[in-house]
């Protein structure tokens, strides 16, 4: 009987640091493979970063690739100009 192959998916915003010839639990790591990227909603993204759906499209309107109608953007770019923009909201602490 030969090798069996099992497939693993992994989502991340760096590449995982697994090589070709590394031993996982046991197997050996014999091909890897980054598939494109789709591109993703508003509505998911608001969800998954937990802000609304309008500060996601005023936000994130310098990348939107859908139409006016159709908000569609890549979930990696989103997530990083979603961490970078974080501004504080209220009055300074007095110190």
């Amino acid at each position: 009987m030969g090798a069996l192959k099992y497939t693993i998916t992994v989502e991340s915003d760096v590449p995982p640091k697994i090589f070709l010839g590394s031993e996982i639990g046991g197997a050996t790591v014999v091909g890897m493979q980054q598939e494109k990227v789709e591109l993703v909603s508003a509505a998911d993204i608001a969800q998954r970063h937990g802000i609304s759906v309008a500060t996601v499209r005023r936000r994130l309107s310098v990348i939107n690739q859908g139409t006016e109608g159709k908000f569609l953007y890549d979930p990696v770019k989103a997530s990083q100009l979603l961490k970078d923009s974080t501004s504080k909201r209220g009055r300074k602490r007095a110190c």
